[in-house]
């Protein structure tokens, strides 16, 4: 809570430098009264934009540099948050060559941070859970494509969770980042990494998504709504940051890499698809059934079925009959992409996924003629 910030900080410093969007800055002034009572001279910079680049975080690393702040505040959506943490990197290891900063950064690479600054992650979204895990995703504007990466030194030391600051998110926001949290905490539940620290989070996530996601954006100043997803968005970020993220994301990335689409709108498209695909083909060896465990997540969230079959396929169709009333779309050419524009572009969709890291957690074999054929589905079905 903002009233307990400056006892928390007292001793750790007497700068910052807050990393926000152009909408954040009027937005972010408790934060900053909050700071400046608690001793710290605070500086804005409002440089972020809508999908976090390697461009951007590069510009405010420098800024970071100029300032040296003892603290490093992400305000905003999970695109601030991430430019904020990928900054901080940057300008704590000036050595990592920033275009490559998947290949050099992996979470067994000793980053060493906190040298020069602590970090504070403030979501003014519910989604991303990016206040409380360990990765970075960032746009490679250069290369047309999105890299990841996570360590466990990324994780913010602080996560200020104020439900106030999420009542001016439009509903369509407010959809999309809430479909974000139910991808985080089913692939979470079901990625080849999970295990019984990530599975009770996960399931909760998506149990507190499922139930507040429609009330929120039934009435966007429901601040008991608010609350429960901002909640729900930090559940998920724990979850699948001691998991990991799978096949619904390495598909969203592809998406949001060639198309443009945001991360929560792609998201919210691929989590059907890649459901049935997990629960339609057999686990690779030693990991747990996917379609038995998502007989089990749908009976927690209140899906009554009498097979595993049905379970997983009344908890699909509940998450298009979610989507369809939030606003979210249900496929590619609900979201603007016409035959064309696909056709041209499926070659890079198959690569650009087949090549993601999250791919790697898929819990069944997905080669590139299954990630084609789920891209054609996912084009011409619901559309």
């Amino acid at each position: 809570m903002l009233k307990r910030l400056g006892a928390e900080l007292q001793g750790m410093g007497n700068k910052a430098v807050l990393i926000t969007g152009k909408n954040g800055v009027t937005q972010s002034e408790p934060i900053v009264k909050a700071m400046s009572d608690a001793g710290f001279t605070v500086k804005v910079w409002d440089g972020v934009e809508q999908e976090p680049s390697v461009e951007v975080a590069l510009r405010g690393s420098k800024i970071l540099a100029e300032f040296e702040p003892q603290w490093v505040i992400g305000f905003g959506g999970g695109s601030a948050i991430d430019t904020a943490k990928a900054a901080w990197v940057l300008w704590e290891r000036p050595d990592l060559t920033p275009t490559e900063l998947d290949k050099s950064i992996s979470p067994k690479t000793k980053l060493n941070l906190r040298k020069k600054a602590r970090f504070m992650a403030v979501p003014t979204t519910s989604g991303t859970g990016s206040e409380v895990n360990w990765a970075i995703v960032l746009t490679d504007k250069a290369h047309q494509r999105k890299i990841g990466f996570g360590n466990n030194e990324i994780v913010p030391d602080i996560a200020l969770l104020v439900p106030e600051f999420t009542l001016g998110m439009p509903k369509s926001l407010t959809a999309s980042t809430g479909m974000d949290v139910l991808a985080h905490a089913l692939d979470g539940y079901t990625a080849r990494q999970q295990n019984d620290f990530s599975d009770g989070l996960c399931l909760q996530a998506a149990k507190l998504a499922y139930e507040w996601l429609p009330k929120v954006c039934k009435d966007e100043n429901d601040l008991r709504a608010r609350e429960k997803m901002q909640n729900a968005a930090a559940i998920a970020g724990l979850g699948f940051g001691n998991s990991n993220t799978s096949l619904c994301h390495a598909l969203a990335h592809a998406i949001g890499a060639t198309f443009g689409i945001g991360h929560g709108r792609a998201v919210g498209i691929t989590l059907p698809y890649s459901l049935e695909y997990i629960s339609s083909h057999p686990p690779l060896p030693n990991i747990p059934d996917p379609a038995h465990k998502l007989s089990i997540a749908a009976r927690f969230m209140g899906i009554e079925a009498g097979s595993i079959k049905e379970a997983v396929q009344k908890l699909i169709q509940k998450i298009r009959d979610l989507e369809k009333e939030i606003g979210v779309p249900e496929s590619l050419k609900e979201a603007g992409i016409n035959k064309l524009q696909f056709d041209e572009k499926i070659d890079t969709l198959v690569s650009l996924a087949s090549r993601d890291v999250n791919m790697f957690s898929c819990p069944c074999e997905c080669k590139e003629e299954n990630i084609k054929k789920i891209f054609h589905e996912m084009y011409s079905e619901q559309g």
